[in-house]
């Protein structure tokens, strides 16, 4: 799945909202769930195991799509009114890791937020947000966000030409009458393409489970022409279950799937799926 394309596409974007009086109601969101995962100690706990129960508090709040790109003015945004599967797996975490570094507040959490979603941490205008998943990763990876254990998992390479934003540019309020950021976009989806993912496929993806842990973030490998990722998701092991965590459109809220393998299995264009491993922040709170 592009990571921010249509709702009935992906899953979608990113979280804004520009309505008055947001700021206030998310921010005091924020203090909130900080002070009810503190008072439940849940850091004591393996980093992955912590960002799971974050990810559980989030669990029926509704299914929003389209929030990251409500402005032309790239902004890093953040709304507590609804979650699509991006939003949910970046707010998740830049909570959990906010509550790990010991500093859980608003700023702290906005920033982690934007560590996470923006090319190597910095917010440098519209292409800067890591808008194709398999980048998101890469990107990830590389800042030391989470580790790939997609290999691991009798996952392989493959490559794939990565172009539908540039072939869609009147989905992307910033595209539509932007010729220069689409010719930018385009040298970026050239670079993503050369670029192999590391994917199971879904005749290996029986036997990959049994090494999937609780807070391990699930990207579904697409079919579709352009795309290389449908659907994030947050995968639950418990009482010998595996389940995933996502926001779904169809449901229209954040829910709790209690098989992920017959989730895979069922998900239309389902290529197979990829598996980061969300990793202890050691960044010092720096806000």
């Amino acid at each position: 799945m592009h990571r921010r394309i249509l709702a009935l596409l992906l899953c979608t974007t990113t979280v804004v909202t520009s309505k008055p009086g947001i700021t206030q109601h998310d921010s005091s969101w924020i203090a909130s769930h900080c002070a009810l995962i503190n008072g439940q100690r849940w850091t004591e706990k393996p980093f992955p195991v912590l960002y799971v129960l974050v990810a559980q508090l989030f669990v029926g709040q509704p299914y929003r799509a389209g929030t990251l790109d409500t402005e032309l003015h790239e902004r890093c945004r953040f709304t507590s009114e609804g979650f699509d599967c991006v939003t949910l797996v970046e707010s998740a975490l830049a909570l959990a890791q906010s509550v790990a570094l010991g500093q859980c507040s608003y700023n702290q959490f906005m920033h982690q937020l934007e560590r996470i979603r923006y090319r190597r941490g910095i917010l440098d205008g519209y292409l800067s947000r890591l808008h194709y998943t398999s980048e998101w990763i890469a990107d990830n990876v590389a800042k030391g966000i989470v580790r790939d254990v997609t290999r691991q998992l009798e996952g392989k390479f493959v490559r794939k030409r990565l172009n539908f934003m540039s072939t869609h540019a009147e989905l992307y309020p910033q595209l539509r009458d932007s010729s220069v950021l689409i010719g930018k976009l385009r040298t970026i989806e050239r670079r993503l393409s050369r670029q192999p993912m590391a994917i199971i496929p879904l005749e290996r993806l029986a036997s990959a489970l049994g090494g999937i842990q609780s807070g391990d973030i699930v990207a579904i490998a697409t079919t579709k022409p352009g795309l290389d990722y449908a659907h994030l998701g947050i995968a639950l092991r418990s009482g010998g279950k595996l389940s995933l965590i996502h926001a779904s459109s169809k449901s229209g809220k954040v829910t709790l799937e209690p098989s992920l393998e017959e989730y895979v299995r069922s998900y239309p264009s389902a290529a197979g799926i990829s598996v980061v491993r969300p990793l202890t922040p050691v960044e010092r709170a720096s806000r």
